[in-house]
């Protein structure tokens, strides 16, 4: 299983609705080509949502960190916003704690995107 980190929370209820679409995008595609992938994102958003579960990373971080452990490798979705996420650095790092691999992509490159051995960083 691959754990698909992304960038979510936001000031702004629409980024965070445009998040969740780009990397639930991505998961169709990843497992339409075969990967067997999860991302909290995808499962707590709607839930979160509809029962007005907070969204805030704080509140999820220990659930996204015991998850990511039943999982073989991290792939870093690089929307805008990944790069100061607090939540995929923690991701991150765990991830090179536990040496998964580690693998940054672009939503736009899932169709050519092969990982080949990980960027263990």
């Amino acid at each position: 299983m691959i754990y698909v980190a992304s960038p979510y929370t936001h000031e702004k209820e629409e980024v965070m609705e445009e998040r969740y679409e780009a990397v639930a995008k991505f998961c169709a595609e990843a497992t339409m080509t075969g990967y067997k992938v999860f991302s909290p994102i995808c499962h707590w958003h709607p839930i979160a949502k509809k029962y007005g579960l907070p969204k805030q990373v704080g509140y999820w971080r220990d659930w996204n960190m015991e998850m990511l452990y039943f999982c073989k490798a991290l792939w870093v979705l690089t929307i805008l916003g990944y790069k100061d996420s607090t939540g995929i650095l923690g991701e991150v790092s765990e991830a090179i704690t536990a040496k998964f691999s580690i693998h940054y992509v672009k939503e736009d490159q899932f169709s050519s995107f092969q990982p080949k051995g990980g960027q263990n960083v």
